[in-house]
């Protein structure tokens, strides 16, 4: 296995001389392991001061993965010809986040950093509306490890000849589809323009699970969802 050196073009000293065919930049979250590799050939950068090059031995695809214990990402990279420096910035996604309050969506924040909706609804302010038809997802799914309830409060707005349903799935689809048996639901009973709160005993369920609600013939609009 060799050794990464930091990129000579960014002015930085080079750690360790070894025969290049090309250079492979990388810039990186501080911190984490960089690796730049090709089939059984690996270099490892030093430092993991979020900036090195790779002196690689020969053209083709080479595959930069930064990793921090807990995250991974990977990147490629075509080297097509002797003498080419390329450069590659590699980020982990952005993850989402569940408040030390187990808050996911509140009427004074909206919606928890990192998760968006799915299905036939979308932010009013910060409350969720559904529309005609309607039914949402947070995505991505929801880690319901250490927590044994969940609260979903808002308003009918919009009751014709149907009903709702607050949903805990294993798949989005077994929250949003009506046809589909959820793992956990719970029957919104809420009146017209009435503040209601629905709770579902989670305990049961541990890993990632998609939180929802389903209508039909019904709108919601959800003004918190909180776990605890």
């Amino acid at each position: 296995m060799g050794e990464g050196i930091i990129c000579k073009k960014s002015g930085m000293r080079a750690q360790t001389a070894v025969s290049s065919y090309a250079l492979i930049c990388a810039k990186y979250p501080a911190g984490s392991n960089c690796v730049c590799s090709r089939g059984s050939e690996s270099f490892t950068a030093e430092g993991g001061t979020g900036l090195a090059a790779f002196a690689v031995t020969g053209s083709g695809t080479w595959t930069v993965t930064i990793s921090d214990g807990t995250r991974s990402r990977s990147g490629g990279v075509n080297i097509n010809a002797a003498g080419e420096i390329k450069t590659i910035q590699i980020t982990y996604p952005s993850e989402p986040v569940v408040s030390e309050s187990g808050v996911l969506l509140s009427s004074q924040n909206g919606l928890a950093s990192g998760y968006s909706l799915g299905g036939n609804a979308r932010m009013s302010g910060n409350a969720i509306r559904e529309r005609d038809g309607g039914g949402f997802w947070l995505s991505p799914a929801v880690d319901l490890t250490g927590y044994s309830t969940l609260t979903m409060s808002g308003y009918l707005r919009v009751a014709t000849y149907g009903h709702s349903r607050v949903c805990v799935g294993s798949s989005s689809e077994k929250v949003f589809d009506i046809a589909q048996t959820p793992e956990l639901s719970a029957t919104w009973l809420g009146g017209i323009d009435s503040l209601y709160t629905a709770s579902l005993n989670i305990s049961s369920l541990n890993g990632p699970y998609y939180i929802g609600a389903t209508s039909v013939g019904n709108n919601l609009e959800i003004t918190g969802i909180v776990l605890s």
